[in-house]
């Protein structure tokens, strides 16, 4: 078992806040994203990008979290995803232990993987996924 309280594998994808009706990144790179996915939280999101890295995330409904955070905030970058190897059940246990602050449950990722977010007080200021296993 590996002793690191994060045991990150890489980078798995940036997360870009952005207006429902804003001209995105994708469209500034000259690609689009890929079909928007509805997440039960009130947001959409789609890949897009070299390797499909980048996540346009946007608001679906009044009230959703990232309406909240593009109120506060704005349009630009929203989260880092990284990858691990393990079940994000046992990565939980050590992230509890080591006192980090998770944001809500285990969830399904809009690729279907398990992921789950950390709260930007306990990472130095920047909000965090964490997503199990490779891309489906």
């Amino acid at each position: 078992m590996n002793d690191r309280v994060l045991p990150v594998v890489v980078l798995d994808h940036v997360g870009i806040a952005a207006y429902p009706d804003g001209l995105s990144l994708a469209e500034l790179i000259g690609g689009s994203a890929a079909p928007l996915v509805e997440m039960p939280s009130g947001v959409a999101v789609g890949r897009f990008g070299p390797g499909e890295a980048l996540e346009l995330v946007t608001s679906t409904r009044d009230g959703s979290p990232l309406e909240r955070f593009l109120e506060t905030r704005g349009p630009g970058l929203h989260h880092i995803a990284l990858r691990v190897d393990e079940p994000l059940s046992q990565v939980v246990l050590r992230l509890e232990a080591a006192g980090l602050r998770i944001v809500g449950d285990i969830e399904a990722s809009s690729d279907g993987r398990p992921s789950l977010f950390l709260h930007p007080s306990s990472t130095g200021g920047v909000l965090v996924e964490l997503v199990e296993g490779p891309r489906r």
